[in-house]
């Protein structure tokens, strides 16, 4: 095979990390810039864009440039990081003027996931039942801009979600759009946990409405009525990843989040920690990646979905150690790093 370099533009809850595990698994050159280490998460790999503000920032990338000039494909994470603070228009015109292949990923809040999930184009859009960050949130001129521009510049757009697919292909650069490429992620296999007297459950504290944290308290409270003598429940909250993988080493069953239609990183590290996680994970996101099923239990926005599946795994508790293991096996398949890496490759020079 021939070697390839590859610059990962960007990080999005130790996605970007892992992408670049999954290149350099298959025998390329790949790092990761990373502007801020993804804020309280503070992933720390490869190129890391330093400085106190703004200013210093936005001065500093323009020094990376020749590092990003010896690589020959650039995948950018997401269009925000291709932004003005950072002299990100400057920096991406200059890599394409060269003759670097460019990849968008579609991955996270974008235009398009904003504009036509307020279109009720996106099901179970995570925003239905919420107010957005902010009013004009990227909505704006700037922002379309901002995608138009990115859009363009880029070979291929690649969804890791059909909740992105679904939007992006609404949009003028649709004929752009790859096939849905699953997240991948450099979890370690955890030895598998065995079930204690108490079923440890545990829901990760991090944009709460998003992510449906008060129905999920709402349903947790409730088991943990029901169930006072069998489980304990925990809430870690912002902590750096490396905390958190550590507090999943204790735990059972993971609710990852109620809206959308698949999951996210957390779900996708529980996985591999060893955890039965809940997830929305229906069948818009199956047939979307071409897999009759998963070892994920479905719920959605609903107390009732949660408190139902959680009092099932806990009547049945001595499948759970079996569940745990069918968990592992799905996310080896599904989302690990070289794995993902290989299906984009397809797309490198």
């Amino acid at each position: 095979m021939k070697k390839k370099s590859i610059l990962i533009y960007g990080e999005y809850s130790g996605y970007g990390k892992s992408l670049a595990k999954g290149f350099i698994e298959l025998g390329h050159n790949a790092e990761i810039f990373s502007f801020q280490g993804d804020g309280f998460k503070n992933i720390q790999s490869g190129i890391t864009l330093q400085g106190k503000n703004n200013k210093e920032r936005k001065k500093n990338i323009l020094k990376l440039i020749p590092k990003f000039l010896k690589f020959k494909n650039i995948i950018i994470i997401n269009t925000e990081f291709v932004n003005r603070k950072n002299n990100g228009f400057l920096v991406t015109l200059l890599l394409k003027l060269t003759g670097k292949r460019i990849i968008l990923l579609a991955c996270g809040d974008d235009t398009p996931f904003i504009k036509y999930g307020k279109k009720g184009l996106i099901p179970n859009w995570p925003y239905e039942d919420i107010s957005l960050p902010n009013k004009k949130y990227l909505t704006r001129l700037k922002d379309y801009i901002l995608t138009y521009y990115t859009a363009s510049i880029a070979y291929k757009i690649i969804p890791c979600m059909y909740d992105y697919s679904v939007s992006w292909k609404q949009t003028f650069f649709k004929y752009k759009v790859t096939e849905t490429i699953p997240l991948a992620c450099d979890g370690q296999l955890e030895p598998i946990k065995k079930t204690g007297e108490k079923i440890v459950i545990m829901h990760g504290i991090n944009r709460i409405d998003f992510k449906g944290t008060k129905v999920v308290k709402a349903a947790l409270n409730e088991i943990e009525k029901k169930y006072s003598n069998n489980v304990e429940i925990i809430y870690p909250e912002h902590l750096p990843l490396v905390e958190y993988l550590e507090v999943m080493k204790r735990v059972d069953i993971a609710i990852d989040q109620t809206k959308g239609n698949s999951y996210g990183m957390n779900a996708i590290y529980s996985m591999f920690s060893g955890h039965i996680v809940l997830a929305p994970a229906n069948n818009l996101f199956l047939n979307d990646i071409n897999l009759q099923d998963s070892p994920i239990i479905k719920i959605n926005n609903t107390k009732e979905s949660i408190v139902n599946s959680l009092s099932s795994l806990i009547e049945e508790r001595n499948k759970l150690d079996d569940r745990k293991k069918e968990s592992q096996n799905y996310v080896v398949n599904i989302h690990s790093p070289i794995k993902i890496a290989e299906k984009i490759d397809h797309y490198l020079i």
